[in-house]
This record gives structure tokens, sequence and C-alpha cells, in this order.
């Protein structure tokens, strides 16, 4: 290996572990870190992802290997985990004299969390093992093994699904690591990881990420009307799942009464307000991902018509397994008293003078209601010759028009969009 890529590996570990998170201070040194262990296990991020298979489990989507080695990509959520693996390690060695021993569910190709650590912790009292679904990623997590020279580490590397893996009898683990989620817990399977999985873990000892929390918030409407931008705070409806070790265990213990729920609509946020889910992780203490910081932190942002908020009526949820989880809301059913409808003639001139706008906007209130109403073909034809005009793209164009709520706001924006000139 060449000894210039190998210094500049060691140099990226050692500011990973030890610097403050900063994604663009970090980003060189994940480039480094990826590109060196690409080249060891020959599995690269820049391979393409659809030949590679995800593999099905019984509770969840195991990703691929190229996928999970993707993964390393997110700055953040690498360094803050990694630095949370550091912590919960090194603090669990200075509070006993006896061996440590670790569990890492889902290793990837990488085992991105835990193996660059070692390489640099030189701590034979750190004993691992290592379990992923994929045969690929066993193969390469061996190559990493040999090539560190930590095999004084390493109880045991298996081919297994972690969610139904039994660890030989008696063994106890001190920390449990498994990174094997999306945003909202959806589709891959670390909230059954951890139900199986802690009943291995010692009484005194820690899942990693100790808790992701899932919260529902009413977040204000962001008009198109930029002289209406709200900047009202977001209001907490409810946490309404939280996977950490009591969870965990009540799970283990065959109660799955969290998975559903309700959460009540106060009164008064009807119209004003969409419904708003995140993802809050705290990987270890004070080592934390919260909204936006990585692809984990994505918060979900339902439409007006997708989510119809009725104040002092209640949103069900519930977590739907198996094979592909994912929690699913019901929301209060608005009661539409269908009746004919009947558009204003595309010919009718608007606020700004402009024909077919009135027409457009009510077509798309009417789509929004679950109405379907045929334009013709004609007016399609008049109504991009106007956009043409106008010199405004289709596509975005479209999108304001469906997300405007009154025709003032879409004219709003059609005016600060448009070249039109207002006399």
């Amino acid at each position: 290996m060449d000894s210039e890529l190998l210094n500049r590996y060691r140099n990226a570990i050692t500011h990973l572990l030890n610097e403050p998170a900063d994604a663009g201070v970090i980003k060189p040194f994940i480039n480094d870190l990826k590109n060196y262990l690409g080249n060891i296990t020959s599995i690269s991020t820049d391979l393409d992802m659809n030949d590679w298979n995800d593999e099905n489990t019984s509770q969840g989507v195991a990703i691929s290997p190229v996928q999970a080695a993707k993964c390393i990509e997110e700055t953040l959520r690498t360094q803050i985990f990694m630095q949370g693996v550091k912590l919960a390690i090194e603090e669990r060695l200075k509070a006993t004299t006896d061996d440590i021993h670790v569990l890492y569910a889902g290793t990837g190709p990488y085992g991105t969390l835990l193996i660059p650590y070692l390489g640099v912790a030189t701590n034979s009292r750190i004993k691992v093992t290592l379990i992923d679904i994929h045969p690929e990623n066993i193969s390469a997590i061996k190559k990493l093994v040999k090539h560190f020279s930590i095999t004084q580490n390493i109880v045991a590397i298996t081919c297994d699904d972690a969610t139904c893996w039994q660890a030989p009898p008696s063994q106890q683990f001190d920390i449990i690591i498994s990174e094997t989620m999306t945003a909202l817990l959806k589709r891959e399977p670390q909230v059954f990881i951890f139900a199986h999985l802690c009943q291995y873990l010692s009484d005194s000892g820690t899942l990693i990420p100790q808790k992701i929390s899932l919260k529902a918030w009413l977040t204000p409407f962001n008009s198109l009307m930029s002289a209406e931008a709200n900047t009202t705070d977001d209001i907490l409806l409810k946490e309404f799942y939280c996977l950490n070790i009591d969870e965990a265990r009540r799970l283990n213990a065959g109660d799955a009464s969290s998975f559903k729920g309700n959460m009540l609509i106060p009164n008064g946020v009807d119209t004003n307000y969409r419904l708003k889910l995140t993802t809050d992780i705290q990987v270890y203490k004070h080592h934390k991902l919260t909204e936006n910081q990585c692809s984990l932190n994505i918060p979900l942002t339902f439409l007006p018509h997708d989510a119809q908020l009725r104040g002092g009526e209640a949103i069900h949820y519930e977590y739907i397994t198996p094979h592909s989880p994912d929690f699913v809301f019901t929301f209060p059913i608005k009661k539409i008293i269908k009746t004919k409808i009947k558009l204003t003639k595309f010919s009718e001139l608007n606020n700004l003078g402009l024909p077919g706008v009135k027409h457009m906007f009510e077509h798309a209130q009417a789509a929004k209601c679950g109405c379907s109403i045929n334009v013709d073909e004609n007016e399609w034809t008049q109504w991009t010759n106007l956009l043409d005009s106008l010199a405004l793209p289709y596509h975005e164009t479209s999108v304001a028009l469906y997300q405007s709520q009154r025709i003032e706001e879409f004219e709003t924006w059609l005016s600060t969009n448009s070249n039109l000139t207002l006399s």
C-alpha cells in the first residue's frame, strides 16, 4: 500500500476521532478514509448500487454492501457516530480492569464505526464480535482485520441475520452497536435488531445509538408570498416513538404497545400549519444528530392535501411490520360535499391582467380535493404558451400553483418569478 495513502488515512482517523464536528472541515478526511478502505476491500463507493442486491429479512431490508459503503460519505453522520463509539469504549475501559466486550451488528464492508478506531487504539482489552448478513461484507471485514493487525481484538466475525443471531451461552456485551436505519425508522431493521440483541447486553451496558426519538410537530405553512413569511416556531405535538434500551427490552418481552397511538390536534391550527415528522439521534451522551444534519435526520412534512388537520381531532399512527417497516399515519377525514365544479373560463383575466391564471388555479384546487377535471388540450397549449411568454419553467410553475392555498399567493409568486412588468 502506498505510504502516502496510509499517512493520509492515519491523519484522517486522527481528525475524525478528535476534532469538533464540522462538515466542511472534515469532508476531505472522509474522502481519504473511504478511498483507503475501498482500496483494501475492493468495495468502492463509486460502484453502481444497481449491481448489488439488498437482502430482505423478516424484519426489514439489509441494504447492499455498496449502499452501506456509501453511508461513509455522510460527513457528520460518520464523524459523530465514530466519536460516540470511541467515548463509550474509553469510558468503559476506565471503569473496569476487565476486558470489555463489544457487539457490532450490521458492519457493512468497512466497519466504519469501530474498525478504524481499533486500528489506532491498540488496546487488546477491547474484544469485538462482528455480524453482517452479506457474505461480501464479511469478506471485506476480514481483509480489514488482517490489514490493520487487530486480530487480538476479534472474538468472532459472523455472517448472520442480527435479528435472530444467537450469542454463545452466558455471553454478555458491554456495548452493542448497530446503525441499520433510515429516517423515521423506515425500511431497515434497526428496531428489531435492538429488540433481539438487548438480551445480550449487560445490566450496566449501553446501546449505540442510545436513543432514537421520533417527534411530530406542527410547522407553520411557508407561504409563497414573501411578505407573509412566517417566523413562528414549530409546535411539538408528541414524541410518538422512542427507541432506547427500555423500549428494546419491552419489545423483547413481547410488548409492542408503543407501535401504535394517537396524537390530538390543538384547536386553531387547521389551515396555517402542516404536520412535520423528525428523527433525533443520541449516539452516546453529547454526541447527537438532529434535523437536517444527515439523511437520517431529514424531516418529513406532509402537504395540506395529504394531511387534513382538524383542531380537536386525533391523528392515528402505527408501525407496520414486517419486511419493510414504516410508520403509517391516518388523518381525520375531511368531509367534502361533492358538487359539480364549474371552472371560470380560461379567457377570464386575473388581477394581473392575464388569462388562464384563475382557471388553472381553480383546476389545481379541485385536483387537491380529489376532483378530476379534464383540461381541454387547447387550454393546455394556451397555458404553456403563456408560461413561455413569461419565461416561467413549467415544472416550477406547476409546483407553485399546486402549493398555493389562495390565488393571491400564486399571483405574488408569478409576478416575482416571471418577466411580467406591472404598470
